[in-house]
């Protein structure tokens, strides 16, 4: 039995797997860490597996919660060449642990050449060839660091209270439609634009795995072929998990 781990800046998602299944399941916000002790303490897990791209102190409270709790801790880092997947970061390990995780579930997917992105506290759009190559990606503010940079920056903006309503509108008329669809139109801009790059460079078409808690937002401004998924860093985890001979 093994507990994986997903540590963001906003929320921490968590899986017990035991033979290949999921036996639970959970999310708190990451400044409620705590409360996942007595949660975890139900799992009688053996060890576990942590991707953390959360502040140091969260790193620590997590170290401290599984101490006494798992055999062996393992915290995720980025290698060249794993799990079904060439990493050209450079240096490898410097590639997000967040980010590395979804590369390997969107490997094992098998969709082909596409784009793997992120939607939340910031954005991340990551080229993946269809035979596992990650050639690199773009990171840009989420929608909620984009607002709030509006808000702080502009006198106008401060004053709208809104959060991305009449963003379906293709040209809105009052301030708080044009900022929601500002800030959309600039997220599916990062996102287009690294399709179009890989798909430039492949001579082909390109797929769009789309996942975040704030994905939304940008569901239907791309064009097709798009998929979403839940929970795409667990499902990595799960993967690399498995090739590590830990999901028993």
């Amino acid at each position: 039995m093994i507990l994986l781990v997903d540590a963001g800046n906003t929320r921490i998602k968590w899986g017990v797997r035991q033979a290949g299944a999921w036996l639970a399941r959970g999310a708190c916000p990451t400044l409620a860490v705590a409360s996942l002790r007595e949660e975890w303490a139900a799992y009688p897990v053996r060890r576990a597996l942590l991707c953390c791209v959360a502040d140091a102190a969260t790193r620590a409270a997590l170290g401290e919660l599984l101490a006494l709790h798992v055999e062996q801790l393992a915290w995720l880092t980025a290698a060249p060449d794993a799990h079904g997947m060439h990493n050209g970061y450079q240096p490898p390990e410097s590639l997000g642990a967040d980010r590395y995780a979804a590369l390997v579930a969107a490997a094992r997917r098998g969709l082909g050449d596409c784009v793997v992105v992120s939607v939340g506290t910031a954005l991340t759009a990551d080229a993946l060839t269809a035979d596992g190559r990650f050639l690199g990606g773009a990171i840009a503010p989420g929608p909620d660091l984009m607002l709030a940079a509006l808000r702080q920056g502009t006198a106008g903006v401060r004053e709208f209270s809104g959060k991305f309503s009449g963003i379906e509108a293709d040209f809105p008329t009052d301030t708080g439609a044009a900022v929601g669809g500002g800030v959309a139109l600039a997220q599916a801009g990062v996102v287009a634009g690294m399709r179009e790059r890989l798909s430039r460079h492949r001579g082909k078409p390109v797929t769009i795995l789309l996942s975040g808690g704030a994905r939304g937002l940008l569901a239907n401004l791309l064009e097709p072929p798009v998929v979403e998924a839940d929970d795409l860093v667990l499902e990595g985890l799960a993967w690399i998990a498995k090739d590590g001979a830990w999901d028993d």
